[in-house]
């Protein structure tokens, strides 16, 4: 402190070097505000605010969801807190992890060459990116929050905004919560096996209280008691904003111990990921996550084959890469398909919105699950190469993972089972779990296969296109695979619908069955014949082309 007089003193201004930094950072923003070209800034947020914003809004409308009953609203008060908070559970676990693998800051490459490096302490230029990263996490679980609020203000008592509320601070302590504890991982250097153990031991809890269906209260039932406040408010609730303003606080204050060369490593990574969201190539975006979390396949082989043995190569292939995948990764796959099946089990009682979010958790399983296509798509001149059809060729890159499917339908049954006690309900889950499995990998087989080369050169056309149209059809082409990879879930509805009119659940799931296995049917088709449909698509309008020319010249 500097003394002004006998009775006041002012605080010593700040360093050159934080000076210098934030009149760069200031100038550099100023720059970027300049250089904003902001008619395609507003047509993104525009076509944003369409899929996301109009898909919610139109799918909580298309359909009338029954209003739920006095029962459903008591199973509902009793144990909603349990499987909310297990939500928060499984966000600190991830941010742990996360933080452990790196931690979730990522910086740009100039600002770890010329800031990090320079004579400036590390926590004075890093808590501006981590205050920023805090908010946007809560910002993001602010929105879905609030989504899924006013989704639930259509069956339960309570107005649309306060659900929406609640559902909004739900979503934003999620978000805090799984940065700040990556933050608060990574700056006291927590060895990954420990952060693991220690993410694991509450997480473990909150499960089992939730499995066990008993009024043992969890860990992190304060956080799912905040969401439900729109139908009944609990003081001891608000030990949940505390806990996540506690977390938030440190992850801010242990800034000044991370890594920078986790951090050099991440900017660059998070560069590429940046421009493969752009670009929206989703197999780039995998691998590059992957590499963030410094996720690598097995040195060896959970079991070891024989070299000569009966099975095909490009079978005995699959089989080798599903042997090497990491135990987190089939953690993973597991994690989407119970995910799912809890989300089906809302659908069929009540809360038919719950079918996208199974159809997302099914397409992500699903694009872990066509690993080995994918990776044939990622090296096509070894592909050109071999002597066999490339159609054929990735026709048989499915048969390993529609053999994994089977594993997978009897945990995604046993989930359904343990929160759906109903024989028929059991029975219907037996029938429709393999087939809704297979739409979500049926939607990552047609993301993988349009990926890959063009031999026709047809893709380049969308360059001439009108920028309407243009983005019209890349949005069209986004959206589609998790379409198809949502079909399986509608079964679910149409279960429902058929319990509610007096017909045999088990009958009407095996019809849904017939129509989905049409589809699938149809992606193989198109799979062994997309080089062939090209073809005679592009011959069509070659001669269409011709014919117009000479009746003109005529």
């Amino acid at each position: 402190m500097v003394a002004v007089s006998d009775t006041a003193t002012v605080a010593p201004p700040p360093s050159t070097g934080l000076l210098a930094l934030r009149e760069m950072r200031s100038a550099r923003r100023h720059r970027r505000v300049q250089e904003t070209e902001w008619f395609e800034a507003l047509y993104r947020v525009y076509l944003a605010a369409i899929l996301i914003g109009g898909s919610v809004l139109f799918i909580s409308g298309v359909f009338e969801d029954s209003v739920a009953s006095t029962n459903d609203i008591t199973d509902i008060t009793a144990h909603g807190p349990n499987i909310l908070g297990l939500i928060v559970a499984v966000a600190l676990f991830l941010g742990a992890r996360s933080g452990a693998g790196g931690g979730p800051i990522a910086v740009e490459d100039a600002e770890v060459r010329h800031v990090l490096l320079a004579p400036i302490a590390i926590r004075d230029a890093l808590r501006k990116p981590a205050i920023q990263r805090l908010r946007a996490a809560a910002f993001a679980g602010a929105l879905a929050g609030a989504a899924a609020g006013q989704l639930a203000a259509r069956r339960l008592p309570g107005s649309l905004g306060a659900w929406a509320f609640y559902g909004a601070i739900y979503g934003a302590c999620v978000g805090l919560v799984w940065v700040g504890a990556a933050l608060v991982v990574h700056g006291l250097r927590v060895h990954p096996s420990l952060a693991t153990l220690l993410a694991s031991a509450p997480l473990f809890w909150q499960t089992t209280v939730t499995v066990a269906d008993t009024s043992t209260p969890g860990p992190f039932d304060a956080f799912g008691g905040l969401a439900l406040w729109a139908l009944r408010i609990e003081t001891i609730d608000l030990i949940a904003a505390v806990i996540t303003g506690i977390v938030a606080i440190a992850g801010v204050l242990v800034v000044g111990t991370l890594s920078v060369e986790a951090l050099a490593r991440r900017s660059n990574l998070v560069a590429q990921l940046r421009f493969a969201v752009t670009l929206q190539d989703i197999r780039t975006v995998m691998l590059l996550r992957r590499q963030l979390s410094q996720e690598q396949m097995r040195a060896t082989s959970w079991v070891t084959l024989k070299r000569h043995g009966a099975l095909p190569p490009v079978v005995r292939r699959g089989v080798h890469s599903f042997l090497k995948f990491p135990a987190r990764r089939y953690a993973r796959m597991m994690l989407m398909v119970v995910l799912a099946a809890l989300a089906q089990v809302a659908a069929y009682r009540g809360t038919t919105p719950a079918v996208v979010a199974s159809g997302l958790c099914l397409f992500v399983f699903g694009l872990e699950l066509v690993e080995p296509l994918s990776q044939e798509v990622d090296k096509p001149e070894r592909t050109d190469s071999l002597p066999v059809d490339r159609g054929a060729l990735m026709l048989r890159h499915l048969i390993v993972p529609a053999v994994m499917l089977i594993p997978f339908s009897i945990i995604a049954i046993i989930a359904a089972a343990i929160f759906e006690h109903d024989g028929a309900a059991i029975a219907t889950a037996v029938v429709l779990a393999p087939f809704a499995l297979a739409t979500g990998m049926a939607g990552a087989v047609i993301n993988a296969v349009k990926g890959a080369p063009d031999p026709l050169g047809d893709n380049a056309k969308s360059l001439f296109m009108p920028p309407e149209v243009a983005g019209l059809t890349t949005m069209t082409r986004a959206v589609f695979p998790v379409v198809v990879a949502t079909l399986g879930s509608l079964s679910v509805v149409a279960v429902r619908e058929a319990v509610e009119s007096g017909d045999h659940p088990v009958a009407t799931a095996v019809r849904m069955c017939v129509g989905v296995a049409l589809v699938l049917l149809l992606v193989a088709g198109w799979v062994r014949q997309r080089d062939a449909i090209r073809r005679w698509w592009r011959k069509s309008v070659e001669e269409s082309q011709r014919s117009r020319k000479a009746g003109v010249s005529r």
